[in-house]
Formats: structure tokens, C-alpha cells, sequence
């Protein structure tokens, strides 16, 4: 998925239309298992070799927790595909599946199963945001302080460092003002932190002109609010944080520019942050996309 804004889209409009939303392919790559929580989805189809004979036992391990922490938090529905032998439901099992799909199974008749009405029970947990800025969401339940911009830089090291070492699974974006803020110094740090996370994004004026191997650029319209933020939000599944920035133009030197800033751990801030940021991503240069969304899918076991 190469349009986050679109993909969020189609999930407001889903939700308002109060349809279920599937993830299909969940599991073999870490892109599947960063959106989870963006999209809270009702239902999880994993990828069929997650549960086949030769499956990647690493990447059982790693969507088993993911998955387990996912269905925890939002009560979302597993279903296991490609489940062609008992041996396959038994590997569909370990991994938090509670329905599957295969040969192993006979087709199931619409009679048998006949269409619900809306759920009545939502999984999603994390309630819209009343603004698109991050540095407004996440300051509505954190008090804010002034710092210089050499503090912050020396905070914003210290996340990208945790988001590093928080999983492959993780989402990381970052808005930087303008593209010339975005320093041949802190490209390397950022394309180290993109090279062991799923998906990593920036956004500036003029960043679409800005080309860095592993990392999402997108460029922001300069009449927008958020060239005046600096923010850092970091979404893993066990692990998420942002510092949000509000310039206050003040400041004798560039490291001595004044801001106001937030930071916060609480995963409902998080996640609203990181989908006020995406709401803007049409990315120009998708260097690695994300996982894709589909409709509801039949009910097996």
C-alpha cells in the first residue's frame, strides 16, 4: 500500500458505514503487522505459510506475539489460511488462530451461516481525533514544557535509538518542517532506524525531492499547520511514543530555536498521532509499501 491517506480513508468510511474490515496476508512480512494497530481490523487473516510445513519459524514466533497482543487489546478475530491437513490446523492453532480456511475444511453454505447484521462489539479502541495536529492531540493529555532545539535533538536520538531496537513490526515517522532540516546526519540515523522497522516515513517542505534508500519522503503543502511541528512517532506493538514540537520562532541560533513539546507513551496518543501524520502521507516514494487491506472474508472451521 503505497497511499496510507487513502488506506485510512477507506477505513473511516468503512467503519461509518459500519462494515467489518479485514487484513489478509498477516504475518510473513513486518509491513502486515505494523498496520494492525493503525486499522484495528476485526479480522486477521494470516498468510497461508504461516500454518504450511515449511513455514519460517522466526516468522511464526515473531506474528504470534504481535497477533496474541492485537486480539488481546481489540478482541479481533484470527483466521488461519491455507489450512490443507490437520497438521497445518494444529501450526494454525499455536498461532491464536480460532477459524481457518483450506482443503482441510468443506465448503460452508450461506444457509448454514447466514449474514449477521453490524457487530455489536467494535475492536477498535482508539476514539477519532478532534484535531490533525500531533503536537494538539498528544498535548490535550500531557502537559507541555519549552525547550531548545539541542534538547530536542538530543530526545529525538534517544527514541529513534528505542525504535531501532523495538521489533521489525514497528512504524516510525517524522516531520521535520522543511526538507533542509532533514540533515545528511540525521538521514543516517534515520535510514540505520528504517533498515530494522517495517515502515519509516518523513514529511517537509520540498521532502519529495529528498531520496534516501528504505524511507518514505512526502512533501508538505507549506500552508499546512504542521510545517510549524516537529514531530517523532514511534508505533510498535511493544513499544510506541512520540515528542511532538510546536516552533515558538524564538531563539538567537538555530540550536537555540525555542519550542513547545510533549512527549508521550500512551498508546491511544500514539496512534492518533500517527494517523493525523498519515492522513497526509500520498507518499511520492514509496520505498517500501504497506500491507493491504481487504473486505470481510467467509467464516470457516
Amino acid at each position: 500500500m503505497s497511499n496510507p491517506a487513502d488506506l485510512l480513508a477507506r477505513v473511516d468510511r468503512a467503519r461509518d458505514e459500519h462494515r467489518r474490515i479485514a487484513v489478509t496476508d498477516v504475518g510473513t512480512r513486518p509491513e502486515s503487522l505494523s498496520i494492525l494497530p493503525l486499522i484495528e481490523p476485526d479480522i486477521i487473516v494470516l498468510a497461508p505459510e504461516l500454518a504450511g510445513a515449511n513455514a519460517d519459524v522466526s516468522a511464526a514466533a515473531r506474528a504470534l506475539h504481535v497477533l496474541a497482543a492485537q486480539a488481546e487489546r481489540t478482541g479481533a478475530v484470527i483466521i488461519a489460511s491455507g489450512v490443507d491437513s490437520e497438521r497445518h490446523r494444529r501450526r494454525a492453532l499455536a498461532l491464536g488462530a480460532t477459524y481457518g480456511m483450506g482443503e482441510l475444511f468443506p465448503p460452508v453454505s450461506a444457509a448454514k451461516y447466514p449474514a449477521k447484521g453490524p457487530m455489536t462489539t467494535p475492536t477498535w479502541s482508539t476514539p477519532p481525533a478532534d484535531s490533525r495536529s500531533p503536537f494538539d492531540i498528544a498535548s490535550a493529555e500531557q502537559p507541555s514544557t519549552v525547550s531548545t532545539k539541542q534538547l530536542l535533538i538530543e530526545m529525538s536520538t534517544q527514541i529513534e535509538l528505542q525504535a531501532s531496537d523495538a521489533g521489525p513490526d514497528t512504524l516510525t515517522l517524522g516531520t521535520f518542517q522543511h526538507a533542509r532540516q532533514f540533515s545528511t546526519r540525521t538521514r543516517r540515523r534515520w535510514q540505520t532506524m528504517a533498515a530494522r522497522t517495517a515502515y519509516t516515513g518523513v514529511y517537509g517542505i520540498e521532502m519529495a525531492d529528498v531520496s534516501t534508500p528504505g524511507i518514505v519522503t512526502c512533501s508538505l503543502d507549506p500552508v499546512d499547520d504542521l510545517v510549524e511541528e516537529w514531530n517523532v512517532v514511534v508505533l510498535g506493538q511493544f513499544f510506541c511514543c512520540t515528542l511532538s514540537a510546536k516552533d515558538l520562532h524564538s531563539g538567537n541560533s538555530d540550536h537555540e530555536r525555542e519550542f513547545e513539546y510533549v512527549v508521550s507513551h500512551d498508546r491511544g496518543t500514539v496512534v492518533r498521532c500517527a494517523r493525523a501524520v498519515l492522513s497526509r502521507f500520498e507518499a511520492r516514494r514509496a520505498a517500501r509499501p504497506f500491507g493491504r487491506a481487504a473486505g470481510e472474508h467467509d467464516r470457516t472451521d
